[in-house]
């Protein structure tokens, strides 16, 4: 456990001391007693994913692409091993992400969808209540999706409704609710689910104020939280009697619950070492900054000394509240949960069914792709357009820098779509060809015969079929930043830095001249 204080506030004589009894208080206390999990096996376990939005996985550009529906199978296939009684749920939008698709997207966007029922089957789901975008596709889609689900649909075709559901021994009512769903309706159906099951989770797709009404409405031991659609996730919040779930987006992790039940009725505390260390760092920032702020008062002179009690006593009770977070507590006798995230990284294992289940899934795309816009051509050239004409039509002049290109990641950068059969992908294809859908340029299935595949030099410098017939004709020398951000972008290129990888780029033989063989640097 860190305390971080600066070192100003720590000159202080009164700091000194209070830090002194702190770290000591917390040294004492940094074991805590073994929790209920220690002592018996959980009663239920709960694997919540919100906001799935239908990605099958993530952009592989990344530095660490989070997510993968083959590692979500995976993982939950370890919750299974030790044989506690595992529920799986989804909520928000699970198979879509946009509410109107392009109409060049559809076929993509079922094929997407209708693979990830065939995954969430294979995972174990019971329930999803689907989101906006899921329920604003056509009827037909819907009810194909819904007949190819062996889970129950939640709140879908009403605001709010009721699944019986049993695992392990624990009689469970899943409960699903939407935006707009009727107050006093869902108090209704959450008094006879509280009184008809052991436990009663409420899954929500709205917005944080959604949930906390819906959740307190309906009185459930647990609600998870779909519709928020933010990357982190959020540790658990207590609602009335209730406690808030939430587990990113886009399947970059889930959210894994514990629930220990000894009394049905009663209500849960919160045990989840996730919880405490968001609380522990909520109080070390109130800490260091009152702390530094006292010092500066004291520093200053100009106050009166009654009037800084007060800043020292909240001082002091913060303290106080920080040391006890970390103090050993005997195990709870009632209701508890642990919850915690499991962040998928690209090293985590991947289940190997469900990876075949994609690859057939990419190579299907990708064949319907490449028939559905076999005639799809370029935009036509317009006043004053110039068409492209490759990086083969550079290297006459500038033979140094296609070499270098060739070589580089953006010369191979179609040959990594094709590899993972996904050249046709629409997801991917725009940031690995040249000109893409440009005047004169490329679509998914027309790259001039394979001549503007990769990124080639006019996806820097511009098209070039004017330059190459007469050099004389400007192109662009040094790429500005807004080009690159098209595609080296947060979700695609994480790390990217335009300053230090434009550093990368000019080199010699692409931008600096060619050193001679033997030469030795001028004198400077």
């Amino acid at each position: 456990m860190v305390l971080a204080v600066t070192p100003s506030v720590a000159k202080t004589p009164l700091m000194r001391c209070f830090l002194a009894v702190l770290v000591l208080t917390l040294a004492l206390g940094c074991s805590r007693a073994p929790s209920p999990s220690a002592e018996a096996a959980p009663s239920l376990r709960v694997a919540l994913v919100t906001d799935l939005k239908g990605y099958l996985e993530p952009c592989g550009c990344t530095s660490n692409p989070l997510g993968g529906i083959d590692r979500l199978a995976a993982q939950v296939e370890a919750l299974r091993k030790d044989g506690v009684p595992l529920l799986v749920v989804a909520a928000g939008d699970v198979f879509f992400d946009a509410e109107v698709l392009e109409p060049a997207r559809v076929d993509q966007a079922h094929r997407n969808a209708r693979t990830l029922v065939g995954v969430l089957d294979r995972i174990g789901v019971t329930a999803v209540v689907p989101g906006g975008n899921d329920l604003a596709q056509p009827e037909e889609i819907l009810e194909e999706l819904r007949s190819a689900s062996d889970f129950a649909w939640l709140a879908d075709t009403s605001k709010i409704e009721k699944a019986e559901h049993q695992v392990g021994g624990i009689k469970l009512a899943l409960l699903g609710a939407r935006s707009g769903a009727n107050i006093d309706a869902v108090r209704e159906l959450g008094a006879e689910a509280s009184s008809q099951s052991d436990l009663s989770i409420l899954l929500v797709d709205g917005s944080r104020r959604d949930a906390t009404e819906l959740a307190n409405a309906s009185g459930a031991d647990f609600v998870v939280q779909g519709g928020l659609d933010q990357d982190a996730p959020i540790a658990p919040r207590p609602s009335r009697g209730s406690w808030v779930l939430h587990a990113s987006r886009q399947g970059q992790g889930l959210t894994v619950v514990d629930v220990f039940q000894n009394k049905k009725g009663a209500p849960f505390t919160d045990e989840s070492a996730w919880s405490r260390e968001e609380r522990a760092g909520q109080l070390d920032r109130r800490i260091e900054d009152l702390s530094a702020k006292i010092a500066t008062w004291e520093k200053s002179g100009d106050f009166e000394p009654a009037d800084l009690e007060p800043q020292r006593a909240q001082l002091a009770q913060l303290g106080t509240e920080r040391a006890e977070l970390a103090a050993p507590r005997p195990p709870s006798k009632g209701n508890v949960f642990q919850a915690r995230f499991v962040e998928l990284q690209k090293q985590a294992p991947r289940d190997g069914v469900v990876s075949k289940m994609m690859l057939e899934h990419d190579k299907a795309v990708n064949q319907a792709n490449r028939v559905a816009f076999a005639d799809l051509a370029p935009p036509p050239l317009g006043p004053g357009d110039i068409a492209y004409v490759g990086s083969t039509a550079c290297s006459a002049c500038h033979a140094g820098a296609y070499t270098w290109w060739r070589n580089h990641a953006h010369g191979a950068a179609y040959l990594t779509l094709q590899q993972r059969h996904k050249e046709f992908n629409l997801d991917c294809v725009g940031c690995h060809v040249t000109g893409y859908e440009q005047p004169g340029g490329s679509t998914v299935t027309h790259n001039l015969d394979m001549a503007l595949v990769g990124v080639g030099c006019e996806s820097c410098h511009g098209p070039g079929a004017a330059h190459s017939v007469n050099p004389e004709v400007k192109v662009v020398r040094m790429t500005p930043e807004s080009t690159c951000i098209a595609c080296h972008n947060e979700e695609h290129s994480d790390l990217f830095d335009y300053d230090e990888y434009v550093k990368t780029l000019v080199v010699p033989g692409h931008g600096l001249p060619v050193k001679a063989p033997g030469s030795t640097p001028a004198p400077k």
